[in-house]
């Protein structure tokens, strides 16, 4: 008899709809996350790369409001030749 597909967990506390809880397996620098977690002043490895995947989307998002806004005359582009890193 086939098992029954698991459903992935919706998150409770997300901001964005549609948002799911996945288990990932991934390779990941150490000393890297240690840090972020620290900075974060997360409780966990989970947490902290949360934490950070929602910051880096927050960022698109300010930077995207920002070019709206200066589309309109109201900013003034002082970092017109400054490249992301």
């Amino acid at each position: 008899m086939a098992r029954p597909i698991k459903q992935p967990r919706k998150r409770a506390d997300s901001r964005s709809r549609g948002s799911w809880i996945r288990r990932k397996n991934v390779n990941i620098d150490q000393a890297k996350l240690d840090r972020v977690r620290e900075i974060l002043g997360a409780s966990s490895e989970t947490e902290a790369i949360d934490q950070a995947l929602s910051l880096l989307l927050l960022r698109e998002e300010l930077i995207e409001g920002v070019g709206k806004i200066a589309g309109t005359r109201g900013v003034t582009n002082f970092f017109e030749d400054d490249r992301e890193p």
